[in-house]
């Protein structure tokens, strides 16, 4: 789950590494008011968790005034992938010489978090290949005894700038390590970490991004970051207690556990296939959280097909073909599902979809996987 931008500086600025002043704004009149508080010039920032917004527009500088109600409604008017922009962030802003890149990032291959401290701070990190033109510097972390100050200073006495420099690195440095164990984090990114015309650190931007299966105990921002972060299928399977995967294919499915996931997918991989949303239904939801979920499913326009492959257990097999019912009946372009019932009451559960001409059944997985793999070859 991706923090917002006003989120992650609150975070920062609690944590007490320095970061301009600003205040979050939902209107011009609002924003007139923050910019007479902390003085032009100042910085819009839109706030959404979508990427893109520097090339939409959506950070602007603004002078005076008289620019406030043109340019904040033109933000207001940015929508990225489908989110319109709700709220903006209002900030100081000030000049600087020089940018760094600083980050806390799980590294999922090595199994351990890295700090990576780089010069191309600000846009100039988000073109390709910019790390290794760059002079960039990371370490492992041993999660067990944290972040050390000689392992910031081993990095940043490697980079150009002065020595006055290299203790507010390790200090900021530090404190992001808290932040990232605290937040179960998967990346704390300060980009970019600029360098005052007084010689001071100052966090311009910062990224946060929480590990999903953590929110339980982050329920401040489970919360706040709905729906902006997180898309309804996600905020849905959290509250319903099921497991949801999100992949860009255009088959979904319906599972109860992931070793019958994993079948299915081991076939779509064979095929050189790549498998849309996931929805795991193993711990015992109700027939209409099913159909919640399901309907998620049969109205998504970039899913062409479902597969339904369940072993009734916790979830019966006719509480799992009521739920499939109740959604198909809320979506008028029905599409195929191809489903696999075994378990507690699976002659039932076949009986009650029995009547809808678009969904098929299988005795196996591989005979199940193999129709749907055909249908969508013919469809191209």
């Amino acid at each position: 789950m991706n923090l917002q931008e006003y989120q992650s500086k609150a975070i920062l600025r609690k944590a007490g590494i320095p970061v301009p002043a600003s205040m979050l704004a939902t209107n011009a009149v609002q924003i007139k008011r923050i910019a007479t508080e902390i003085g032009y010039p100042i910085v819009l920032k839109a706030q959404t968790p979508e990427p893109g917004r520097g090339k939409a527009g959506g950070v602007r500088i603004i002078h005076s005034d008289h620019e406030i109600e043109y340019i904040s409604n033109e933000i207001f008017k940015i929508v990225l992938n489908g989110r319109s922009i709700q709220s903006i962030l209002v900030e100081k802003a000030f000049s600087f010489v020089k940018e760094y890149y600083l980050a806390l990032l799980s590294d999922f291959d090595k199994g351990t978090p890295i700090l990576r401290i780089s010069e191309a701070g600000g846009a100039t990190c988000l073109e390709p290949d910019s790390f290794s033109n760059a002079k960039t510097y990371e370490c492992p972390i041993d999660i067990n005894f944290g972040l050390k100050e000689y392992e910031v200073r081993n990095l940043v006495t490697k980079l150009d700038g002065e020595a006055s420099l290299w203790k507010q690195f390790q200090r900021i440095s530090l404190k992001l390590f808290d932040i990232y164990r605290q937040l179960d984090a998967s990346m704390v990114e300060i980009n970019s970490l600029v360098v005052t015309h007084q010689n001071q650190l100052y966090a311009l931007d910062t990224k946060m991004n929480i590990d999903d299966q953590s929110l339980f105990r982050h329920e401040e921002f489970a919360e706040t970051c709905q729906p902006s972060n997180q898309n309804f299928a996600k905020k849905q399977a959290r509250k319903f207690n099921i497991n949801y995967f999100d992949f860009p294919g255009n088959l979904g499915f319906v599972v109860n556990g992931m070793g019958l996931a994993y079948l299915t997918l081991d076939k779509l991989t064979q095929e050189n296939l790549i498998p849309g949303p996931i929805i795991d239904i193993q711990e015992g939801p109700s027939s209409g959280s099913i159909a919640t979920m399901a309907e998620l499913l049969f109205s998504d326009p970039k899913i062409y097909a479902v597969v339904v492959d369940v072993f009734g257990g916790m979830t019966r097999c006719d509480e799992l073909a009521e739920g499939l019912l109740l959604a198909e009946g809320k979506n008028l372009q029905h599409k195929p599902v191809f489903i696999r019932l075994k378990g507690t009451n699976a002659e039932k559960g076949k009986k009650m979809l029995q009547s809808r001409d678009y969904f098929s059944f299988y005795e196996t997985t591989e005979n199940l996987m193999n129709a749907a793999i055909k249908y969508l070859g013919e469809l191209g």
